[in-house]
């Protein structure tokens, strides 16, 4: 069965695929409720395949029951084509291989030739066409998943920030900075050792109603280097053999430490990691405005002025509210963790 559109409304395209959508659960309902943070995720699947698929790279809680906040259909294609959406992107990113395009309150995403989403903005309910999904690469599960359920998630209360999380005990730490500084080797170390792995790179952060912010574990997926993986050997069995465009791996963390990722924990620090070559790892004290000027820059959503707003308060109160230190990374492991435990004990 070949899919294609009646109508070139935003709304009449939205309506469409629910249906299909709708018509292919009556026959297949395969699901599962999910807790981030403080919303509940409740996921529909036509086939058990594409369910597997989709669950694979999360890190967050499953519930056995739930009253669902926010509902994602997925619809298995097999190998029907993604239908052609009737006009052309308004946002397109040659990067992450993705396509927008928003109107009447919907907001379409295409996700190279494997996958289409519509979300309905007001209901909060996505639909997701899937072509493939027993060769669904990892290297799309980063930018499919977390994209299409962080459409749904920003709008309640949970907000992105570039950065790696770690805990241990409830509390967590913030590892932020640009590529290359050492966040995602820095996280590794950290979860070799028994901390806990919270996320990496995009992670979630919501305010409690205490006015303490929160991480939210959603994906364990990560991105390494080859020379970041040398590091970890005990990593090699997990390995994506596919590459993404800057040419590092993908690795599902919950697979290789399936017992050391947490739900959720509250931060109590933020870190600015620095390779230095040095031998000796530091932990100083960082300019706030310094580590915010970054997270503005790599973390806003720019999607919706006023979610952009909000965002860009959000961060600023982070900021504002916890310990910020710059991470002086050197050679030796166990100072490295002893530097962690300290800001961990602030």
């Amino acid at each position: 069965m070949a899919y294609s559109f009646s109508s070139s409304s935003p709304a009449e395209v939205y309506r469409q695929l629910a249906a299909w959508s709708t018509s292919s659960l009556i026959s297949s309902p395969f699901a599962a409720a999910l807790q981030v943070g403080p919303c509940t995720l409740a996921l529909r699947s036509s086939s058990r395949l594409l369910l597997d698929q989709v669950l694979r790279p999360l890190a967050c809680p499953r519930l056995a029951t739930a009253t669902a906040q926010a509902t994602v259909d997925w619809l298995d294609l097999g190998d029907v084509p993604l239908p052609e959406l009737p006009w052309p992107p308004q946002q397109h990113s040659a990067e992450q291989e993705t396509s927008e395009y928003r109107g009447e309150g919907y907001l379409f995403t295409r996700h190279g030739d494997v996958l289409l989403t519509a979300l309905d903005e007001q209901n909060g309910h996505t639909v997701a066409l899937v072509h493939a999904p027993a060769r669904w690469p990892l290297r799309h599960y980063k930018q499919g998943i977390f994209i299409t359920l962080y459409q749904l998630l920003r709008g309640h209360g949970l907000h992105l920030i570039h950065a790696s999380a770690i805990g241990r005990d409830g509390r967590a730490l913030l590892i932020a900075g640009r590529s290359g500084a050492g966040k995602t080797t820095t996280m590794l170390t950290c979860v070799d050792a028994g901390y806990q792995f919270l996320g990496d790179d995009t992670t979630l952060l919501w305010l409690d109603p205490a006015g303490t912010v929160q991480v939210a574990a959603l994906l364990s997926t990560l991105d390494v280097t080859d020379k970041t993986a040398a590091w970890f050997p005990q990593l090699a069995p997990f390995l994506s053999p596919q590459r993404n465009h800057t040419g590092k791996r993908q690795i599902i963390l919950s697979e290789a430490f399936p017992q050391r990722v947490a739900a959720q924990a509250q931060v109590v620090a933020l870190l600015m990691p620095m390779v230095t070559g040095a031998v000796t790892t530091t932990l100083t004290p960082l300019n706030k405005a310094t580590l915010l000027n970054d997270l503005l820059f790599f973390s806003v959503d720019l999607q919706d002025p006023a979610f952009t707003r909000r965002h860009v308060e959000f961060l600023a109160q982070l900021v504002e509210q916890n310990p910020v230190y710059l991470l002086r990374l050197g050679s030796e492991r166990e100072d490295v963790l002893r530097a962690i435990a300290d800001a961990l004990a602030e």
